[in-house]
């Protein structure tokens, strides 16, 4: 069975659940209590949403300096801004096409170049949620956790050990990334880049933090960014507009393991998400005012990439 019919299944159990735990636990009465718990509180409120800018405002800055370009932050915030509303709009994952086409027209960059800038940011990216998820795993003490760090690092070895093939070092686009990519992280750059993502990954967390806040779940910071490592991690099962099924499954159950019932679990994970996607709608919309994108012109980056691929 090949991995992409792995991700395809297990996304679709995801949902599956989602639906399960919906018929289960959700109650009209109740969400709109929570809403209301929400909308009652604005300094959360003000607190999530400048936690969630700040997140990518970091985001945007280290992907601004790992390109070298001396090009405005504007243009890298509003590429990640447009990539969140398409993945939030679409129900396949293709933000990042968006985001790609995005840096090519407005800092003049072949294809190329913005696509490699792209999957290094989001390979960095899943580094850092998995390191995140790994440490959480090794200090919550949950089972099979020394097994998770073998994983990781035996991924590390063998990607190490491909950049090293003698093929790789036979294709003259990737030995120009490579060495971008060695020069840029080994350097001072790397050191700010890195701590910027760990930085905007913390921050996100504020999402979670905000909620089970409101809600009075009483859990500390250091859990909630492993929950929300694990809940990012688990979004590359993304099959539905913004994740819906996934996010939430993914959520309520490493809310679960700490410790927190199903159904407020539940709660939390249907009230964090709906947040995420006003706030994916609203700062969509202030892009479109502020950088217009055409509807039609990603649409043509989508669907050039998706044939290139076939």
């Amino acid at each position: 069975m090949s991995i992409k019919w792995i991700m395809r299944l297990s996304a679709i159990a995801l949902l599956a659940v989602f639906i399960w735990m919906t018929w289960r636990w959700f109650d009209k009465d109740q969400w709109l209590g929570d809403l209301l718990l929400l909308v009652k509180q604005p300094q959360w409120l003000m607190f999530m949403f400048t936690a969630y800018l700040l997140s990518f405002a970091l985001k945007a800055e280290a992907w601004r300096r790992y390109t070298g370009a001396n090009e405005r932050f504007s243009i890298f915030f509003h590429g990640i801004i447009y990539s969140l509303l398409i993945n939030h709009l679409l129900p396949l994952k293709v933000g990042d096409i968006v985001r790609t086409g995005f840096l090519k027209k407005m800092a003049n960059k072949t294809w190329d170049e913005a696509l490699y800038s792209v999957t290094v940011m989001r390979l960095l990216d899943m580094l850092v949620l998995c390191l995140y998820a790994g440490a959480g795993i090794v200090w919550l003490g949950l089972p099979s956790s020394w097994l998770w760090v073998a994983v990781l690092l035996a991924a590390a070895v063998l990607l190490a050990v491909c950049f090293k093939l003698p093929v790789i070092k036979k294709i003259p686009l990737i030995q120009k990334h490579l060495a971008h990519f060695k020069a840029t992280m080994l350097s001072g750059k790397g050191l700010f880049i890195m701590a910027a993502l760990a930085v905007s990954w913390i921050l996100e967390a504020g999402v979670i933090f905000g909620i089970s806040s409101i809600l009075g779940l009483n859990l500390g910071a250091v859990p909630l960014v492993w929950a929300n490592s694990m809940t990012i991690a688990g979004q590359v099962f993304h099959i539905t507009p913004g994740g819906i099924g996934t996010y939430e499954s993914t959520l309520s159950g490493s809310l679960a393991v700490l410790g927190i019932n199903g159904r407020e679990a539940y709660g939390a994970a249907i009230l964090s998400h709906a947040f995420k996607f006003v706030f994916a709608f609203g700062m969509g919309a202030y892009s479109l005012l502020r950088m217009p994108l055409g509807w039609r012109e990603a649409r043509i980056w989508i669907k050039e990439r998706r044939t290139a691929k076939e």
